[in-house]
């Protein structure tokens, strides 16, 4: 019955076009090709991503959170060490928000430049078309495989990290979601060795989620003029990456130009015609568009209420979390903005 089931969710005819076979994918000793039980190794990079993140949490980010008055300073630096690699990722403090953005901010930031030396000589970054010519037969390279199985581990880490102890904000669902169908999507370009519009899409994504964090941790830091500027930047480099490259180069080329290059007679409308999987494929890529405006929609209004009010603010969290005080701040202080 198992292997029944098995052959049937893995038929050619709902994966791979006409003239793909799972045989040409299994690659030889001269020509490696993404296999998919690789895939298991995301989810202990996930897991590795967990631990390093307390380890960062607990030795990089909470001193340098302690000397920034950023925690309480009541408790001695050791004894605040223990207490959160005890409690891991409990509490809700300024401090836990901090470390949040602070971690995703080094990640990002090395996955980009871990990109840039992965993707430099890659085919499909002068040429997206290169996605589809002369598919499958698409060699896999060894720093594109970390590349993908890292990227893909850290979202597994995200996803849950987001649903058990990271603080709850406005757009949770949406952010879910948004982890859940990235990693459908390098799952599914990674079974069908479509790796090379997968390595696309993750390297635009991540320069501009570097600015993202960067800026969270200059608002909770109040440089304001700073962050005022990075806000300039990070808006012509998402507007950029998010709302031009990607629909305009990635998602045409798979709608317009694939079809053409892989398999000629295939039309999206037809919805019963083989492969079926490439419809799941491009709906995904369509859902990332759709949270990409959303999000945009609500950095408006965050450009809005800073036109308005002076300062900028992050409008998902409410007034009381953005702006809590540390144990150290004068009393007078503390009322001042509990009034306000």
């Amino acid at each position: 019955m198992l292997d029944a089931l098995s052959r049937f969710i893995w038929s050619e005819s709902f994966w791979l076009p006409n003239n793909v076979t799972w045989e040409q994918l299994k690659g030889n000793a001269a020509v490696r090709y993404p296999q998919v039980y690789e895939l298991k190794y995301t989810l202990y990079f996930g897991v590795i991503m967990l631990f390093v993140r307390l380890l960062c949490e607990c030795f990089v980010f909470l001193p340098i959170g302690h000397f920034w008055g950023w925690s309480d300073r009541s408790q001695s630096l050791p004894l605040k060490i223990f207490q959160h690699a005890n409690f891991g990722f409990a509490g809700k403090a300024k401090f836990k928000r901090v470390a949040e953005t602070a971690w995703r901010f080094v990640f990002y930031l090395f996955a980009w430049l871990g990109g840039i030396y992965v993707m430099y000589d890659q085919p499909q970054v002068h040429d997206v078309n290169e996605c589809w010519r002369n598919y499958p037969n698409h060699p896999l390279p060894e720093k594109v495989w970390w590349y993908y199985m890292i990227e893909t581990g850290f979202y597994w880490a995200l996803l849950f990290s987001s649903v058990v102890f990271d603080i709850r904000r406005a757009d949770f669902y949406q952010l879910t979601l948004h982890h859940i169908v990235t990693i459908s999507l390098l799952f599914i370009s990674w079974s069908t060795n479509m790796v090379r519009v997968g390595t696309l899409v993750l390297f635009s994504h991540d320069v501009a989620d570097i600015l993202i964090e960067l800026g969270k941790l200059l608002r909770y830091a109040r440089w304001q003029n700073t962050l005022n500027v990075l806000f300039v930047i990070f808006m012509c480099v998402w507007c950029g990456t998010r709302l031009f490259y990607y629909p305009y180069y990635v998602i045409h080329s798979v709608v317009f130009n694939a079809p053409k290059l892989i398999q000629d007679n295939y039309r999206w409308q037809d919805l019963l015609q083989r492969p079926i999987v490439p419809r799941v494929l491009m709906t995904m890529l369509c859902c990332l568009l759709v949270l990409h405006i959303f999000w945009t929609i609500v950095l408006v209004k965050v450009a809005v209420h800073t036109v308005r009010h002076g300062e900028m603010d992050d409008i998902r969290e409410d007034a009381s979390d953005a702006d809590e005080p540390s144990a150290d701040e004068p009393a007078a202080r503390k009322m001042a903005k509990k009034k306000d």
